[in-house]
């Protein structure tokens, strides 16, 4: 297990590459650039937060199922969203809730790298996989009693980084069990998100159907107005590809760079197997 002399030496210019994994040593590397240090790392705090967001609402229900497999045991089990801020935490024992507490592992802190330093946290949203931080491989000192795994959560539909799920708990707990429990709350909370995002094209499907019908739009089929931008051609471009490969009807709107709505319509063609694209432009 790496040490607090590895670090220290570390910090010291004396540690060499071999001494201490490869993740871990980039991470230090990273922090220490960023100018933070074992003593000063320090997760930030945010007052303004939107805790209805559609990361929260896929990953409630899911919470709620995992609380069981907490209770009674010093494990946390965090939500973050792609920025490393958290949002919804449970923890199995009270004593725990505590010491978390005490470092500001909590709803409205962020636990991003430069921050709070390394943590599986962090790393798995850098590193963009599942990342496991043991005991004084954390470079904050006051996290080097805790184990830690976290994964990615990735939006099923557009396959950017949605979020992060990570289980942590004292050194002399952990498990590998932890691992197994991170990924499958991840992918509970996938799954709950592509359920939400039918519901929401679903809506979306209805009011433009209703929009067409009491007013005129600009439908550009098959193409796109010759104001847009590079950047704007290709993130339609990308939308369409993304809304033609799922085959089925959908809705999804993309805001551009001068603050037009580009609505674009999948539907199944009528005359021959396939989906259209159609694209409406309105002002922002």
């Amino acid at each position: 297990m790496t040490g607090v002399v590895d670090l220290e030496r570390f910090l010291d210019g004396k540690l060499t590459a071999s001494e201490v994994r490869t993740p871990i040593l980039n991470s230090w590397q990273r922090c220490q650039a960023a100018g933070l240090t074992p003593d000063t790392a320090r997760p930030r705090q945010f007052n303004d937060l939107d805790f209805d967001c559609e990361l929260v609402r896929a990953a409630r229900p899911v919470f709620a199922r995992l609380q069981t497999a907490v209770a009674g045991t010093p494990t946390g089990m965090f939500l973050g969203d792609a920025t490393g801020v958290m949002f919804l935490r449970n923890v199995g024992e009270k004593a725990q809730a505590r010491n978390l507490d005490a470092v500001g592992a909590a709803p409205g802190f962020s636990y991003a790298e430069p921050d709070i330093g390394t943590t599986a946290f962090g790393s798995a949203l850098v590193e963009r996989r599942t990342c496991r931080v043991v005991g004084n491989e954390h470079f904050s000192a006051n996290l080097h009693g805790l184990t830690a795994v976290a994964t990615p959560i990735r939006n099923p539909l557009s396959g950017r980084m949605a979020g992060v799920i990570s289980i942590t708990c004292p050194a002399a707990r952990a498990s590998r069990a932890m691992t197994a429990l991170a990924r499958q709350s991840a992918t509970g909370v996938e799954q709950r998100l592509l359920e939400l995002s039918s519901e929401h094209e679903r809506a979306l499907m209805e009011e433009f159907l209703r929009a067409k019908r009491l007013r005129a739009g600009t439908p550009v089929p098959g193409s796109a107005p010759g104001d847009l931008c590079h950047h704007d051609r290709l993130t339609l471009e990308d939308a369409a590809v993304r809304l033609v490969a799922q085959g089925r009807g959908a809705v999804v709107d993309v805001t551009l760079s001068d603050g037009r709505i580009a609505t674009l319509v999948a539907q199944p063609m009528s005359d021959s197997p396939g989906i259209a694209v159609e694209v409406w432009f309105t002002a922002g």
